[in-house]
């Protein structure tokens, strides 16, 4: 067998219907230096060193290089967790959506209906703050604003254009970014924290069963 490696590392963790502008998902080059490849056969492990030699043209220096790759990893990490995070509500919602259909129209669950439909609206905020749910067409992020993930996924693809270390606007817009994408993943595991438990106890109280097939939990 054959196996060619393009010298990327893997790119960021994607959601399904994800559509971003001018943001391409390609992970950061290998810096030049030594590294080592497995093959298992089987049992068999086949381990091989070999080289990843600098374009002596760069004058970037192997430290420099170092440090825009870091930067890259980094940027990548946390887009990778904003993402993590619409797949999270994702499949909170899909379980709302479940539930909703076990209730139907009974007024008897009203109040587990209202509570329901406040922590799907509330997850939504999050969700918009993070990457604009209204995408459908590349076109679309320009019609509708350019939220927090595309914004560092475009930088992340910005900073990869040539090889030179991060600027130092780079790194600003970096800080920047993450900070807000922290406060968005905060207050979203501050909002499962507190609401998921209650949702649980109100759905047991009912006697609602939340479960579609035989092993599958849907409210963990």
């Amino acid at each position: 067998g054959r196996y060619v490696w393009n010298m990327r590392y893997p790119g960021f963790n994607e959601f399904p219907g994800m559509v971003l502008y001018s943001s391409p998902n390609r992970g950061p080059k290998a810096v030049p230096g030594t590294y080592k490849v497995r093959f298992s056969v089987g049992d068999e492990v086949i381990e091989q060193t070999f080289e990843i030699v600098k374009d002596p043209r760069l004058k970037t220096t192997q430290a420099e290089l170092q440090r825009q790759f870091d930067f890259l990893i980094q940027v990548r990490d946390k887009v990778s967790q904003a993402h993590d995070a619409m797949n999270e509500i994702r499949g909170v919602k899909e379980n709302l959506t479940y539930l909703k259909e076990q209730i139907g129209e009974n007024t008897e669950f009203q109040e587990l209906k209202d509570f329901s439909e406040t922590f799907d609206k509330d997850m939504g905020v999050i969700e918009n703050n993070i990457h604009m749910t209204k995408n459908q067409s590349f076109q679309d992020p320009l019609n509708y604003g350019i939220r927090l993930n595309n914004r560092l996924a475009f930088l992340m693809q910005d900073q990869q254009r040539g090889d030179y270390p991060p600027t130092d606007q780079a790194e600003e817009v970096q800080q920047v970014l993450t900070k807000q994408i922290n406060i968005e993943l905060e207050s979203l595991k501050q909002l499962f924290d507190e609401r998921i438990p209650q949702l649980n106890r109100m759905i047991e109280e009912k006697g609602i069963r939340m479960i579609k097939s035989k092993d599958e939990e849907i409210v963990n």
